[in-house]
């Protein structure tokens, strides 16, 4: 009978979850509370970011950096950290117009501050030379956060009302797969009565 394999130290487990989640992911203590203890967790990750495994971003926020021959040391996008920050804070966020119009591919700018509603607490994160704000917001909007019908409400505020072009529904059809499709319509009474035609449009099956 062969004897069983060492089990994983923390620290292993916690750098081995790091590398196969690929450089361009952001975490939190959070993601590793099957791991140990958050104090034990914790230590590991302190001890990491002495060593230069990991880098800290901010209190409780990791990644993991690499050089680029250009842009020089990279490390995760904005996009991960949010999502990162969502998970450990448990927070429900939803985007603001600029930014969900830039996710959605309505614009290729990028705001230099991607703003977010939350039920959690208010706060910025200073990522390179983009600022990530949390602004409290417990009103009507956040029943959409966290789900494809408020991405799409905010980017449609962004373009406006009546600014609307067939273009940008079409680029929407193209964009959503079934499941966002599915919640748009679920969503129609939760979104002011003039996208709701444009909801609708993008929803539509032509098959």
């Amino acid at each position: 009978m062969k004897n069983a394999l060492p089990a994983k130290s923390n620290h292993d487990q916690i750098l081995s979850r790091v590398a196969k989640k690929g450089r361009g992911w952001a975490f939190t203590p959070h993601d590793f509370a099957d791991v140990g203890d958050p104090r034990g967790v914790g230590m590991v990750l302190t001890r990491l970011v002495r060593d230069g495994k990991i880098r800290r971003i901010s209190r409780g926020l990791y990644d993991c950096p690499h050089p680029h021959p250009i842009l020089g040391q990279t490390g995760a996008t904005a996009d991960s950290v949010v999502a990162a920050l969502a998970r450990g804070r448990q927070l429900r966020l939803l985007p603001s117009p600029q930014v969900a119009a830039n996710q959605l591919g309505l614009t290729t700018q990028v705001p230099a501050q991607m703003i977010y509603q939350t039920d959690g607490a208010p706060g910025k994160v200073l990522l390179g030379k983009r600022q990530i704000v949390f602004r409290r917001n417990t009103g009507r909007n956040l029943a959409l956060a966290g789900r494809a019908s408020g991405l799409v409400a905010q980017a449609l505020r962004d373009v406006g009302n009546g600014k609307v072009m067939p273009d940008t529904i079409q680029h929407l059809r193209q964009r959503l797969d079934a499941t966002a499709k599915k919640q748009l319509a679920a969503d129609l009474t939760l979104v002011p009565a003039w996208m709701r035609p444009i909801f609708l449009q993008i929803t539509r099956d032509d098959g």
